[in-house]
């Protein structure tokens, strides 16, 4: 009788599949819309001057597939950020709290080896909530937080702003409970009137 998968061969067989898909979009897809606009804009170039309503027309398809190629970015983006594969969860998190506009700590406790599908979310907690804190909270501090517990990656986000977080106003917290929910996460939100608020995720890894 064959073992039944433990739940990291689940999540790095996921994980897998997510980094696949990334591929196939970024060298099938993306690659090829790409060349695209690039040979629309070739023959508007050449075309310009003695046929201006096909160049107008040129124009127009190539802002259009320049326009899916921004959205497909977004797309591929979502499923598995490129910087996890060039620079690990680590220096994912360094990055995207170093462009934050809020002034950002970072600390990160011994993370090991994790799932693609964990570290995927982790950054996506992370980002998110960092994008919202520059938003909305009028903060002048954050802190980021990674540990590893027992079997579950704990990802804290915090901020000294103004508190008052409300997930009905389209913050992105929903996309946050719905990623961290498919992984059997926990979400804890604090966030009282005038401050600090806390986000707390709890992503198990363990095997």
């Amino acid at each position: 009788m064959k073992a039944a998968p433990s739940r990291a061969d689940v999540l790095d067989a996921h994980g897998a599949e997510l980094r696949r898909i990334e591929r196939d979009l970024h060298d099938g897809a993306q690659a090829g819309l790409v060349a695209v606009a690039m040979r629309l804009g070739v023959a508007r170039d050449l075309l310009g001057a003695q046929h201006p309503v096909v160049a107008d027309l040129l124009r127009e398809a190539m802002e259009g597939a320049e326009e899916v190629l921004t959205e497909l970015r977004d797309v591929v983006h979502a499923i598995y950020p490129p910087i996890l594969a060039d620079r690990g969860l680590a220096g994912a998190v360094d990055a995207v709290a170093a462009r934050t506009g809020v002034t950002t700590d970072v600390r990160l406790g011994e993370l090991g080896r994790l799932p693609a599908a964990i570290e995927a979310a982790a950054y996506f907690v992370v980002a998110e909530t960092l994008a919202n804190t520059t938003k909305y909270s009028r903060a002048r501090r954050a802190h980021v937080g990674l540990t590893r517990r027992d079997g579950t990656l704990v990802v804290e986000v915090a901020d000294d702003g103004v508190g008052g977080a409300d997930e009905r106003n389209g913050t992105g917290i929903d996309g946050i409970r719905r990623r961290v929910a498919a992984l059997d996460g926990r979400v804890a939100i604090t966030s009282p009137i005038g401050g600090p608020t806390v986000v707390t995720v709890e992503l198990p890894c363990a095997s």
